[in-house]
């Protein structure tokens, strides 16, 4: 019998790795349709302060072909849902800052 080195820990196959179940203090990087959709945005706003291209197919398809983006077919339903999200809240940012602040009544 030996002591030193119960039964138990000599079927051990191996360590198992911890970083596996520590979480990470990074963040992942973002997915690849998100950057897309960021940067699609960005164009979609480009035009001066009172035109918006919508976030449509038709537009990131364009948006795409003038930027030499390659997009696969399953990958445009994501960017365009994380887009249209990412369009709403730019809209609803300038609609705040051009609302007039309201005076404080004395």
């Amino acid at each position: 019998m030996d002591l030193t080195c119960p039964q138990y820990y000599r079927n051990c196959g191996s360590m198992r790795e911890l970083s596996q179940d520590t979480p990470s203090l990074f963040d992942p990087p973002p997915p690849a349709t998100h950057s897309c959709a960021k940067d699609f945005v960005r164009w979609c706003c480009s035009f001066g302060a009172d035109f918006r291209n919508s976030p449509d197919v038709a537009n990131l398809r364009y948006w795409a072909d003038k930027h030499k983006v390659q997009i696969k077919e399953h990958e445009e339903a994501e960017i365009l849902e994380a887009a249209r999200n990412a369009f709403l809240k730019r809209i609803e940012q300038l609609m705040r800052k051009s609302q007039p602040v309201s005076s404080i009544p004395s």
